[in-house]
């Protein structure tokens, strides 16, 4: 039964288990994890992905150390039941010539192994707010689809719509627009009227598919 436990305990230099009096294993110091809570609490601090879904990776990690522990404790009580039945008393008849038998223990349940979740399967319950996250790329930036940048582009748009209607449209452009985007604050520089109206265009449709 040690063979399942084998990447979570101790071995000797010959990478056989190194087994106490009882034939039990030694599980080795359990390495840093993380839980899903401290990814909802990335996700709601806006951090990056990229260390989103290395959380994703050591929660996925904690789980299979979990169920280490589980199936050690499973190991432990299941020696001592063990040791239990193979030594209990004769029955004794009492004095209605009644014989009394000491019943068994039954067997502790053993833990099932879960199998290993990717990134993907540890953050599918939270994909949407990270595709909101995440946003939209424009010019290597990724721009978040919320409400801030939502306004941001109008505002961008209502001063424009006013440059032109004092025929300073062609002295708008370039301008930087300041964009929420997962890792932090970006500043995504607009050369023309064009490019203005594809990020404008290509944004709305974004958060429009979001919100379907």
């Amino acid at each position: 039964m040690t063979s399942k436990l084998f990447e979570f305990i101790v071995l000797d230099e010959k990478q056989s288990p190194i087994l106490n009096e009882k034939g039990l294993p030694t599980l080795r110091a359990r390495p840093d994890t993380k839980t899903e809570q401290d990814i909802e609490r990335l996700i709601s601090l806006g951090k990056p992905i990229a260390v989103i879904n290395k959380f994703a990776e050591l929660v996925s990690l904690g789980e299979q150390w979990n169920w280490a522990q589980d199936y050690f404790n499973y190991l432990v009580d299941l020696d001592k039941v063990n040791e239990y039945n193979a030594n209990l008393p004769e029955p004794i008849e009492n004095d209605d010539g009644i014989t009394a038998e000491v019943e068994p223990k039954p067997l502790p349940i053993e833990p099932l192994h879960p199998e290993v979740r990717t990134v993907e399967q540890v953050l599918a319950p939270y994909q949407r707010k990270l595709t909101k996250m995440a946003g939209i790329e424009v010019k290597g930036v990724n721009v978040s689809l919320n409400e801030t940048n939502q306004n941001g582009l109008s505002a961008l748009k209502s001063a424009f719509d006013l440059a032109t209607e004092f025929d300073a449209g062609d002295q708008f452009f370039p301008i930087k627009f300041n964009a929420e985007t997962a890792t932090g604050e970006q500043v995504v520089e607009l050369v023309d009227e064009a490019e203005f109206k594809q990020f404008g265009l290509q944004f709305i449709m974004a958060r429009k598919a979001y919100f379907e």
